[in-house]
Protein backbone atom coordinates (compact mmCIF):
# COMPACT_ATOMS: atom_id res chain seq x y z
CA UNK A 1 0.00 0.00 0.00
CA UNK A 2 3.04 2.70 0.77
CA UNK A 3 4.52 1.64 -2.60
CA UNK A 4 1.40 2.19 -4.62
CA UNK A 5 1.17 5.96 -2.60
CA UNK A 6 4.26 6.87 -3.17
CA UNK A 7 3.88 5.81 -7.20
CA UNK A 8 1.08 8.14 -7.06
CA UNK A 9 2.77 10.96 -6.07
CA UNK A 10 5.26 10.84 -8.42
CA UNK A 11 2.83 10.38 -11.40
CA UNK A 12 1.42 13.59 -10.14
CA UNK A 13 4.54 15.65 -9.79
CA UNK A 14 5.51 14.84 -12.99
CA UNK A 15 2.28 15.63 -14.55
CA UNK A 16 1.97 19.43 -12.89
CA UNK A 17 5.58 19.76 -13.41
CA UNK A 18 5.43 18.79 -17.48
CA UNK A 19 2.59 21.13 -17.59
CA UNK A 20 4.37 24.06 -16.04
CA UNK A 21 7.24 23.76 -18.27
CA UNK A 22 4.85 23.40 -21.23
CA UNK A 23 3.48 26.88 -20.38
CA UNK A 24 6.92 28.66 -19.49
CA UNK A 25 8.12 27.63 -22.95
CA UNK A 26 5.40 28.23 -25.12
CA UNK A 27 6.25 31.19 -27.70
CA UNK A 28 3.65 34.25 -27.86
CA UNK A 29 2.20 35.32 -31.28
CA UNK A 30 3.42 38.22 -33.04
CA UNK A 31 0.48 40.19 -31.64
CA UNK A 32 0.94 39.63 -28.23
CA UNK A 33 4.69 40.39 -28.84
CA UNK A 34 4.07 43.33 -30.38
CA UNK A 35 1.83 44.52 -27.23
CA UNK A 36 4.04 43.60 -24.89
CA UNK A 37 7.11 45.49 -26.88
CA UNK A 38 4.99 48.95 -27.00
CA UNK A 39 4.02 48.24 -23.14
CA UNK A 40 7.77 48.41 -21.91
CA UNK A 41 8.40 51.16 -24.61
CA UNK A 42 5.91 52.99 -23.04
CA UNK A 43 7.02 52.39 -19.63
CA UNK A 44 11.06 53.58 -20.23
CA UNK A 45 9.55 56.68 -22.66
CA UNK A 46 7.42 57.93 -19.56
CA UNK A 47 10.59 57.56 -17.15
CA UNK A 48 12.79 59.35 -19.65
CA UNK A 49 9.75 62.43 -19.99
CA UNK A 50 9.63 62.50 -16.58
CA UNK A 51 13.07 62.64 -15.67
CA UNK A 52 13.82 65.23 -18.36
CA UNK A 53 10.98 67.52 -16.58
CA UNK A 54 12.23 66.77 -13.54
CA UNK A 55 15.64 67.90 -14.83
CA UNK A 56 14.09 70.91 -16.51
CA UNK A 57 12.16 72.31 -13.55
CA UNK A 58 15.60 71.53 -10.78
CA UNK A 59 17.44 73.47 -13.36
CA UNK A 60 14.61 76.68 -14.21
CA UNK A 61 15.03 76.61 -9.81
CA UNK A 62 18.28 76.96 -9.67
CA UNK A 63 18.10 79.81 -12.05
CA UNK A 64 15.93 81.47 -10.69
CA UNK A 65 17.88 81.15 -6.90
CA UNK A 66 20.66 82.61 -8.75
CA UNK A 67 18.93 85.48 -10.38
CA UNK A 68 17.69 86.47 -7.19
CA UNK A 69 20.89 85.82 -5.58
CA UNK A 70 22.64 88.17 -7.62
CA UNK A 71 20.36 91.08 -6.80
CA UNK A 72 19.79 90.09 -3.32
CA UNK A 73 23.89 90.54 -3.26
CA UNK A 74 23.83 94.33 -4.87
CA UNK A 75 21.02 95.62 -2.46
CA UNK A 76 22.54 98.42 -0.21
CA UNK A 77 21.15 98.31 3.02
CA UNK A 78 20.44 102.07 4.22
CA UNK A 79 22.37 104.00 6.46
CA UNK A 80 20.91 107.08 5.55
CA UNK A 81 17.79 109.79 5.21
CA UNK A 82 19.26 109.59 1.18
CA UNK A 83 19.43 105.74 1.42
CA UNK A 84 16.12 105.06 3.07
CA UNK A 85 14.09 107.41 -0.03
CA UNK A 86 16.02 105.51 -2.61
CA UNK A 87 15.32 101.77 -0.91
CA UNK A 88 13.30 99.35 -3.05
CA UNK A 89 10.00 98.32 -1.96
CA UNK A 90 10.23 94.33 -1.71
CA UNK A 91 8.80 91.25 -3.58
CA UNK A 92 6.20 90.52 -1.59
CA UNK A 93 5.35 94.52 -0.08
CA UNK A 94 5.46 96.13 -3.02
CA UNK A 95 1.82 96.89 -3.47
CA UNK A 96 0.98 97.09 0.00
CA UNK A 97 -1.42 101.12 0.33
CA UNK A 98 0.92 103.84 1.74
CA UNK A 99 -1.57 104.39 4.12
CA UNK A 100 -1.78 100.57 5.36
CA UNK A 101 1.86 100.46 5.66
CA UNK A 102 2.30 103.52 8.05
CA UNK A 103 -0.36 102.83 9.98
CA UNK A 104 0.64 102.34 13.82
CA UNK A 105 0.65 98.83 14.62
CA UNK A 106 2.39 97.59 17.49
CA UNK A 107 3.57 94.46 18.16
CA UNK A 108 1.29 93.01 15.88
CA UNK A 109 4.37 90.82 14.22
CA UNK A 110 2.89 88.18 11.18
CA UNK A 111 2.80 88.35 7.64
CA UNK A 112 0.50 88.38 4.60
CA UNK A 113 -0.71 85.05 2.38
CA UNK A 114 2.52 85.30 1.21
CA UNK A 115 4.37 83.39 3.83
CA UNK A 116 4.34 80.05 2.54
CA UNK A 117 6.35 81.23 -0.58
CA UNK A 118 8.35 83.68 1.10
CA UNK A 119 8.93 80.20 3.85
CA UNK A 120 10.14 78.55 0.59
CA UNK A 121 12.64 81.41 -0.86
CA UNK A 122 13.86 81.88 2.53
CA UNK A 123 14.50 78.23 2.46
CA UNK A 124 16.85 77.93 -0.91
CA UNK A 125 18.20 80.96 0.46
CA UNK A 126 19.95 80.23 3.36
CA UNK A 127 20.84 76.70 1.54
CA UNK A 128 23.22 78.89 -0.38
CA UNK A 129 24.44 81.22 1.83
CA UNK A 130 25.13 81.54 5.47
CA UNK A 131 26.17 85.32 5.87
CA UNK A 132 23.84 87.23 8.48
CA UNK A 133 24.91 90.61 5.94
CA UNK A 134 23.39 88.27 2.96
CA UNK A 135 20.38 87.12 5.28
CA UNK A 136 19.63 91.03 5.70
CA UNK A 137 19.55 91.68 2.43
CA UNK A 138 17.54 89.00 2.14
CA UNK A 139 14.24 90.62 3.90
CA UNK A 140 15.09 93.84 2.15
CA UNK A 141 14.78 91.82 -0.79
CA UNK A 142 11.56 90.55 -0.22
CA UNK A 143 10.18 92.70 2.55
CA UNK A 144 11.14 95.99 2.60
CA UNK A 145 8.63 98.97 2.81
CA UNK A 146 7.73 100.56 -0.21
CA UNK A 147 6.48 103.77 1.84
CA UNK A 148 9.94 105.52 2.17
CA UNK A 149 10.77 107.69 -0.41
CA UNK A 150 7.15 109.38 0.41
CA UNK A 151 7.06 109.86 3.18
CA UNK A 152 10.28 111.05 3.76
CA UNK A 153 9.48 113.72 0.11
CA UNK A 154 5.97 114.99 1.94
CA UNK A 155 7.91 115.72 5.29
CA UNK A 156 10.23 117.76 3.24
CA UNK A 157 7.75 118.95 1.15
CA UNK A 158 5.07 120.40 3.87
CA UNK A 159 4.66 123.85 3.77
CA UNK A 160 2.66 126.65 5.97
CA UNK A 161 0.55 128.59 4.30
CA UNK A 162 1.36 131.80 6.63
CA UNK A 163 -0.92 134.20 7.36
CA UNK A 164 0.49 137.13 5.81
CA UNK A 165 -1.76 140.67 5.65
CA UNK A 166 -1.47 142.89 2.31
CA UNK A 167 1.02 146.08 2.68
CA UNK A 168 0.18 148.74 0.53
CA UNK A 169 2.04 151.19 -0.42
CA UNK A 170 1.01 154.94 -0.54
CA UNK A 171 -0.41 155.06 -4.34
CA UNK A 172 -2.32 151.88 -3.91
CA UNK A 173 -4.23 153.86 -1.42
CA UNK A 174 -5.03 157.05 -3.26
CA UNK A 175 -7.21 154.24 -5.62
CA UNK A 176 -8.82 152.85 -2.30
CA UNK A 177 -12.29 153.90 -3.37
CA UNK A 178 -11.95 153.06 -7.15
CA UNK A 179 -10.34 149.78 -6.22
CA UNK A 180 -13.16 148.59 -3.45
CA UNK A 181 -16.19 149.95 -5.90
CA UNK A 182 -14.48 147.10 -8.11
CA UNK A 183 -14.51 144.09 -5.41
CA UNK A 184 -16.87 141.64 -6.91
CA UNK A 185 -19.13 140.90 -4.36
CA UNK A 186 -18.80 136.36 -4.74
CA UNK A 187 -15.43 135.51 -5.52
CA UNK A 188 -14.48 131.85 -5.94
CA UNK A 189 -10.58 130.87 -5.76
CA UNK A 190 -10.16 127.64 -7.97
CA UNK A 191 -7.14 125.71 -7.47
CA UNK A 192 -5.06 123.20 -9.84
CA UNK A 193 -4.14 120.57 -7.34
CA UNK A 194 -3.13 117.85 -10.55
CA UNK A 195 0.19 116.10 -10.30
CA UNK A 196 1.86 118.49 -11.99
CA UNK A 197 1.83 120.63 -9.43
CA UNK A 198 3.70 118.35 -7.45
CA UNK A 199 6.63 119.58 -9.63
CA UNK A 200 8.97 122.31 -8.08
CA UNK A 201 9.95 126.26 -8.84
CA UNK A 202 12.82 128.01 -7.56
CA UNK A 203 13.55 124.42 -5.14
CA UNK A 204 9.72 125.16 -3.67
CA UNK A 205 6.82 122.45 -4.47
CA UNK A 206 4.48 124.66 -6.82
CA UNK A 207 1.39 123.52 -4.90
CA UNK A 208 3.13 124.81 -1.46
CA UNK A 209 3.52 128.26 -3.29
CA UNK A 210 -0.27 128.59 -4.87
CA UNK A 211 -1.83 127.43 -1.55
CA UNK A 212 0.38 130.44 0.15
CA UNK A 213 -0.79 132.69 -2.36
CA UNK A 214 -4.24 131.67 -2.63
CA UNK A 215 -4.49 132.14 0.96
CA UNK A 216 -2.92 135.74 1.09
CA UNK A 217 -5.65 136.44 -1.70
CA UNK A 218 -8.45 135.25 0.35
CA UNK A 219 -7.35 136.86 3.92
CA UNK A 220 -7.26 140.14 1.76
CA UNK A 221 -10.54 139.67 -0.64
CA UNK A 222 -12.31 138.51 2.41
CA UNK A 223 -12.13 141.19 4.34
CA UNK A 224 -14.50 142.95 2.07
CA UNK A 225 -16.54 139.96 0.10
CA UNK A 226 -17.61 136.18 0.55
CA UNK A 227 -15.03 133.97 -0.65
CA UNK A 228 -15.12 130.20 -1.69
CA UNK A 229 -12.06 127.67 -2.97
CA UNK A 230 -12.94 125.18 -5.12
CA UNK A 231 -10.15 122.50 -5.79
CA UNK A 232 -9.57 120.43 -8.22
CA UNK A 233 -7.52 117.37 -9.01
CA UNK A 234 -6.92 116.74 -5.79
CA UNK A 235 -7.96 113.01 -5.67
CA UNK A 236 -6.88 109.34 -7.07
CA UNK A 237 -3.52 110.02 -8.97
CA UNK A 238 -2.46 111.13 -12.52
CA UNK A 239 -2.40 107.54 -13.73
CA UNK A 240 -4.77 106.04 -16.11
CA UNK A 241 -6.60 103.99 -13.54
CA UNK A 242 -7.47 106.71 -11.44
CA UNK A 243 -8.21 109.02 -14.31
CA UNK A 244 -12.62 108.82 -14.04
CA UNK A 245 -11.95 109.73 -10.34
CA UNK A 246 -9.84 112.30 -10.68
CA UNK A 247 -11.78 113.77 -13.20
CA UNK A 248 -15.20 113.67 -11.58
CA UNK A 249 -14.26 115.14 -7.84
CA UNK A 250 -14.38 118.71 -7.58
CA UNK A 251 -14.90 120.02 -4.23
CA UNK A 252 -15.31 123.79 -2.28
CA UNK A 253 -13.31 122.74 0.73
CA UNK A 254 -14.22 126.40 1.92
CA UNK A 255 -17.49 127.11 0.96
CA UNK A 256 -18.64 130.34 0.52
CA UNK A 257 -18.02 132.71 2.91
CA UNK A 258 -16.25 135.38 4.83
CA UNK A 259 -12.65 134.50 5.28
CA UNK A 260 -12.22 133.08 8.90
CA UNK A 261 -8.33 132.31 8.45
CA UNK A 262 -8.39 129.30 11.28
CA UNK A 263 -10.58 127.31 8.56
CA UNK A 264 -9.07 128.41 5.49
CA UNK A 265 -5.86 127.44 6.68
CA UNK A 266 -6.77 124.72 7.67
CA UNK A 267 -8.98 123.43 4.60
CA UNK A 268 -6.51 124.78 2.01
CA UNK A 269 -3.19 122.73 3.92
CA UNK A 270 -5.45 119.35 3.35
CA UNK A 271 -5.26 119.83 -0.36
CA UNK A 272 -2.33 117.85 -2.10
CA UNK A 273 -1.72 117.48 -5.52
CA UNK A 274 -2.22 114.02 -7.01
CA UNK A 275 -4.09 113.52 -10.49
CA UNK A 276 -5.45 114.76 -13.33
CA UNK A 277 -7.11 118.71 -14.60
CA UNK A 278 -10.44 118.52 -14.74
CA UNK A 279 -10.28 122.24 -15.47
CA UNK A 280 -14.08 122.60 -17.90
CA UNK A 281 -15.84 120.77 -14.76
CA UNK A 282 -14.39 123.01 -11.93
CA UNK A 283 -15.72 125.98 -13.78
CA UNK A 284 -18.92 124.56 -14.24
CA UNK A 285 -18.81 123.52 -10.88
CA UNK A 286 -18.98 127.28 -9.92
CA UNK A 287 -21.48 127.80 -12.67
CA UNK A 288 -23.82 125.49 -11.01
CA UNK A 289 -23.97 126.76 -7.68
CA UNK A 290 -24.06 130.68 -8.71
CA UNK A 291 -27.07 130.56 -11.81
CA UNK A 292 -29.50 131.89 -9.43
CA UNK A 293 -27.16 134.31 -7.43
CA UNK A 294 -27.67 137.70 -9.12
CA UNK A 295 -24.11 139.07 -7.38
CA UNK A 296 -21.15 139.92 -9.32
CA UNK A 297 -19.68 136.49 -9.10
CA UNK A 298 -16.12 136.12 -10.54
CA UNK A 299 -13.32 133.44 -10.59
CA UNK A 300 -9.60 133.55 -9.91
CA UNK A 301 -7.63 130.15 -11.41
CA UNK A 302 -4.56 129.11 -10.15
CA UNK A 303 -3.16 126.61 -12.58
CA UNK A 304 0.00 125.18 -13.96
CA UNK A 305 -1.53 123.43 -17.47
CA UNK A 306 -4.11 122.92 -19.67
CA UNK A 307 -7.83 120.46 -19.24
CA UNK A 308 -6.36 116.53 -19.32
CA UNK A 309 -10.32 115.18 -18.30
CA UNK A 310 -11.70 115.79 -22.25
CA UNK A 311 -13.75 118.99 -21.39
CA UNK A 312 -14.24 121.90 -23.21
CA UNK A 313 -13.15 124.79 -20.73
CA UNK A 314 -13.44 127.66 -23.30
CA UNK A 315 -17.16 126.69 -23.66
CA UNK A 316 -17.63 126.44 -20.12
CA UNK A 317 -16.25 129.95 -19.46
CA UNK A 318 -18.04 131.28 -22.13
CA UNK A 319 -21.40 129.78 -20.48
CA UNK A 320 -20.30 131.44 -17.38
CA UNK A 321 -19.45 134.57 -18.81
CA UNK A 322 -23.16 134.67 -20.13
CA UNK A 323 -24.80 133.78 -17.12
CA UNK A 324 -22.70 136.60 -15.15
CA UNK A 325 -22.24 139.63 -17.17
CA UNK A 326 -20.61 141.62 -14.72
CA UNK A 327 -18.65 138.42 -13.57
CA UNK A 328 -15.05 136.79 -15.07
CA UNK A 329 -13.01 133.80 -14.83
CA UNK A 330 -9.78 135.18 -14.76
CA UNK A 331 -6.53 132.38 -15.16
CA UNK A 332 -3.16 132.89 -13.64
CA UNK A 333 -1.04 130.58 -15.29
CA UNK A 334 2.05 129.65 -13.22
CA UNK A 335 4.71 128.53 -14.65
CA UNK A 336 2.89 127.04 -17.76
CA UNK A 337 4.20 126.23 -21.09
CA UNK A 338 3.56 127.51 -24.13
CA UNK A 339 0.71 125.44 -25.06
CA UNK A 340 -0.80 125.44 -21.79
CA UNK A 341 -0.34 129.36 -21.93
CA UNK A 342 -2.37 129.18 -25.17
CA UNK A 343 -5.34 127.28 -24.02
CA UNK A 344 -5.60 129.17 -20.79
CA UNK A 345 -5.46 132.58 -22.11
CA UNK A 346 -8.69 131.14 -24.75
CA UNK A 347 -10.50 130.59 -21.35
CA UNK A 348 -9.55 133.52 -20.30
CA UNK A 349 -10.76 135.35 -22.95
CA UNK A 350 -14.04 133.51 -23.17
CA UNK A 351 -15.17 134.41 -19.80
CA UNK A 352 -14.52 137.63 -20.17
CA UNK A 353 -11.27 137.67 -17.52
CA UNK A 354 -8.08 138.16 -17.47
CA UNK A 355 -4.48 135.89 -18.07
CA UNK A 356 -1.86 136.70 -15.90
CA UNK A 357 1.49 135.16 -16.39
CA UNK A 358 3.70 134.07 -13.57
CA UNK A 359 6.68 132.35 -13.79
CA UNK A 360 8.34 133.09 -10.21
CA UNK A 361 7.40 132.98 -6.62
CA UNK A 362 6.99 136.58 -6.71
CA UNK A 363 5.34 136.83 -10.43
CA UNK A 364 2.72 134.81 -8.69
CA UNK A 365 2.47 136.87 -5.33
CA UNK A 366 2.34 140.12 -6.97
CA UNK A 367 -0.06 139.11 -9.25
CA UNK A 368 -2.92 138.40 -7.13
CA UNK A 369 -1.89 140.90 -4.71
CA UNK A 370 -1.18 143.78 -6.56
CA UNK A 371 -5.27 143.12 -7.47
CA UNK A 372 -6.35 143.80 -4.76
CA UNK A 373 -5.99 146.88 -2.26
CA UNK A 374 -7.35 146.99 1.32
CA UNK A 375 -9.43 149.31 2.97
CA UNK A 376 -7.39 151.78 4.87
CA UNK A 377 -8.21 150.79 8.48
CA UNK A 378 -6.38 147.52 8.33
CA UNK A 379 -3.07 149.70 7.71
CA UNK A 380 -3.11 149.95 11.59
CA UNK A 381 -4.09 146.35 12.17
CA UNK A 382 -1.07 144.62 10.43
CA UNK A 383 1.12 143.67 13.37
CA UNK A 384 -1.95 142.58 15.31
CA UNK A 385 -3.20 140.63 12.80
CA UNK A 386 -0.71 138.02 12.60
CA UNK A 387 -1.61 136.87 15.74
CA UNK A 388 -3.56 134.54 14.03
CA UNK A 389 -0.06 132.93 13.38
CA UNK A 390 -0.49 130.85 16.61
CA UNK A 391 -3.55 129.09 15.69
CA UNK A 392 -1.23 128.02 12.42
CA UNK A 393 1.44 127.24 14.46
CA UNK A 394 -0.60 125.03 16.58
CA UNK A 395 -2.41 123.41 13.25
CA UNK A 396 1.10 122.94 11.41
CA UNK A 397 2.86 121.29 14.54
CA UNK A 398 -0.10 118.22 14.71
CA UNK A 399 -0.04 118.22 10.59
CA UNK A 400 4.33 117.95 10.54
CA UNK A 401 4.14 115.34 13.27
CA UNK A 402 2.02 113.10 11.29
CA UNK A 403 3.79 113.43 8.39
CA UNK A 404 6.87 112.62 9.78
CA UNK A 405 5.79 109.90 12.18
CA UNK A 406 4.64 108.45 8.49
CA UNK A 407 8.39 107.17 8.22
CA UNK A 408 8.98 106.29 11.17
CA UNK A 409 5.30 103.50 11.54
CA UNK A 410 6.67 102.41 7.93
CA UNK A 411 10.13 101.26 9.77
CA UNK A 412 8.63 100.18 12.55
CA UNK A 413 6.00 98.00 10.27
CA UNK A 414 8.59 96.67 7.99
CA UNK A 415 11.07 95.88 11.11
CA UNK A 416 7.89 93.51 12.42
CA UNK A 417 7.89 91.80 9.09
CA UNK A 418 11.84 90.91 9.13
CA UNK A 419 11.54 89.16 12.92
CA UNK A 420 8.78 87.38 11.34
CA UNK A 421 11.22 86.06 9.08
CA UNK A 422 13.63 85.73 10.89
CA UNK A 423 11.57 83.84 14.06
CA UNK A 424 10.20 81.36 10.61
CA UNK A 425 13.82 80.91 9.73
CA UNK A 426 14.80 79.87 13.23
CA UNK A 427 12.12 77.91 13.88
CA UNK A 428 12.66 75.80 10.51
CA UNK A 429 16.36 75.63 11.67
CA UNK A 430 17.46 77.85 8.24
CA UNK A 431 19.44 79.78 10.93
CA UNK A 432 21.22 79.40 14.52
CA UNK A 433 20.56 81.84 17.21
CA UNK A 434 23.75 83.29 16.96
CA UNK A 435 23.07 84.49 13.19
CA UNK A 436 19.22 85.52 14.43
CA UNK A 437 21.07 87.55 17.11
CA UNK A 438 23.04 89.73 15.08
CA UNK A 439 20.18 89.82 12.44
CA UNK A 440 17.76 91.09 14.79
CA UNK A 441 20.72 93.28 16.13
CA UNK A 442 21.03 95.11 12.19
CA UNK A 443 17.52 95.32 12.04
CA UNK A 444 17.09 97.41 15.18
CA UNK A 445 20.27 99.56 14.29
CA UNK A 446 17.75 100.57 11.05
CA UNK A 447 14.71 100.73 13.34
CA UNK A 448 16.23 103.46 15.57
CA UNK A 449 18.08 105.33 12.99
CA UNK A 450 14.65 105.65 11.72
CA UNK A 451 13.78 107.04 14.79
CA UNK A 452 16.41 109.55 14.62
CA UNK A 453 15.72 110.57 11.20
CA UNK A 454 12.40 111.18 11.62
CA UNK A 455 13.55 113.63 14.41
CA UNK A 456 15.48 115.23 12.44
CA UNK A 457 13.15 115.52 9.38
CA UNK A 458 10.72 116.96 11.37
CA UNK A 459 13.00 119.56 13.46
CA UNK A 460 14.37 120.76 9.77
CA UNK A 461 11.00 121.41 8.84
CA UNK A 462 10.14 123.31 11.61
CA UNK A 463 12.98 125.91 11.10
CA UNK A 464 12.27 126.20 8.15
CA UNK A 465 9.00 127.15 8.22
CA UNK A 466 9.16 128.81 11.34
CA UNK A 467 12.29 131.02 9.16
CA UNK A 468 9.38 131.99 6.88
CA UNK A 469 6.83 132.72 9.25
CA UNK A 470 10.04 135.58 10.61
CA UNK A 471 10.25 136.99 7.43
CA UNK A 472 6.91 137.93 6.92
CA UNK A 473 6.80 139.45 10.41
CA UNK A 474 9.94 141.47 9.32
CA UNK A 475 8.41 142.59 6.47
CA UNK A 476 5.07 143.95 8.62
CA UNK A 477 7.73 145.57 11.21
CA UNK A 478 9.81 147.38 7.98
CA UNK A 479 6.56 148.35 6.27
CA UNK A 480 4.82 149.73 9.76
CA UNK A 481 7.97 151.92 10.95
CA UNK A 482 8.28 153.12 6.95
CA UNK A 483 4.41 153.99 7.09
CA UNK A 484 5.03 156.05 10.71
CA UNK A 485 7.66 158.01 9.18
CA UNK A 486 6.05 159.23 6.04
CA UNK A 487 3.17 160.21 8.17
CA UNK A 488 5.19 161.90 10.94
CA UNK A 489 6.86 163.64 7.93
CA UNK A 490 3.27 164.98 6.84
Amino acid sequence: MKKKWILTFILVSVFIAGGCSENKTKPLDRTQEQEVNKEESDIVKDIHTETIAQVDEKNSENLLVEKEMEQIKNITIPDSLEGFQEQSAGVFTLDIPFEEETKQVWGEFGLGDYEDELTSKLEAFTSETKDPTDMLKALHYYLGSNAFNRSISEIKDFGVSWYEPYLPEPEDMQNEVVEKASLPSEVYILLDASGSMYGKVQGMQKMAIAKKAASRFASTVGNEKEISLVVYGHTGSNQEKDKQLSCSKIEDVYPLQKFNPEAFSDAVNKVQAKGWTPLASAIDFVHKKTKTSSNNVTLYIISDGIETCGGDPVATAKAFANQHSNGAVNIIGFDVDAESENQLKAVASAGNGEYISANTIEELDNSITNKWVPSFQEIMSKSNSLLKHWGQMNDAMRDREKLASNFYYAATNERSRFISAMQIMRTENMITPETYDVLLQAVDEKWNLSAQLKNELSTDNREKTEAERQQIIQKVEDWTKRMNEIRNSQ
